[in-house]
């Protein structure tokens, strides 16, 4: 019988390198997703959102999630309430 074949093959602590990359890529990567994104839309206060979504998933994971959230609500309201409203004039 043959020995089973480690899962991240001859590289030692390869499961824990794998979580502290990921402990590493989603917090920088919710954070940088969320710059552009503010950028993007016009959010004068792209930075400040980018730090605190980054921080709180350095926090933890739970609450990082709800700061995102936090995110998309504040960014889809200003779009809604920026966009001209039908039936309404314009003079």
């Amino acid at each position: 019988m043959t020995p089973p074949t480690p899962l991240f093959g001859a590289l030692p602590g390869g499961p824990e390198l794998t979580i502290i990359l990921l402990i590493l890529v989603i917090p920088i990567g919710a954070g940088l997703f969320v710059y552009s994104d503010a950028k993007r839309n016009g959010l004068d206060y792209a930075p400040a959102w980018a730090l605190g979504v980054t921080a709180l998933f350095f926090a933890g994971f739970l609450p990082g999630i709800p700061a995102f959230l936090a995110y998309v609500y504040v960014r889809e309201k200003q779009a809604r309430d920026a966009s001209p409203r039908p039936g309404a004039e314009s003079e």
